[in-house]
């Protein structure tokens, strides 16, 4: 048996055909592209709004705690703290020691005037800074009166 030969046309029709093919292959391999880059963008956005959201849990945890421990503790409005502030970058200067002084005032809250005072000498100085208490001393003197 011999083989013919393939005719002209057939070889010009398979060579448009591998041409169309090329072009559609190109077309779906932008769309793909295309789509993974609108997902990685959702999938970043997504991270993002689940990180202010833990961030957001964990602003109101502690609000509930420091609340509920004021409360039971009888301490009323000197023993509730303002609402903590968002995560940022460092404040410098007069700023940041304002935050230090806001950062030992909640630990106080929570560590010493939230457990029963373990921090406390009897002559009301702070073990933890070596300083008079004036959480203890504001809230002793609003019980007294």
């Amino acid at each position: 048996m011999t083989q013919n030969p393939p005719s002209p046309l057939l070889a010009r029709h398979d060579s448009v055909a591998a041409r169309e093919i090329a072009i559609e292959h190109g077309a779906l391999t932008r769309q793909v592209a295309g789509l993974q880059r609108r997902m990685s963008e959702q999938l970043r956005a997504y991270a993002q709004q689940v990180l202010a959201l833990e961030d957001e849990v964990l602003h109101l945890r502690a609000q509930l705690i420091v609340s509920r421990t004021s409360l039971l503790w009888g301490l009323g409005v000197a023993g509730v703290m303002r609402p903590l502030a968002r995560r940022g970058p460092p404040p410098a200067g007069q700023a940041g020691a304002r935050a230090m002084a806001e950062a030992s005032n909640v630990i106080c809250q929570t560590g010493c005037v939230g457990h029963a005072h373990p921090w406390l000498e009897g002559d009301g100085q702070c073990r933890r800074t070596g300083q008079a208490c004036d959480l203890y001393a504001s809230s002793a003197s609003e019980a007294a009166e």
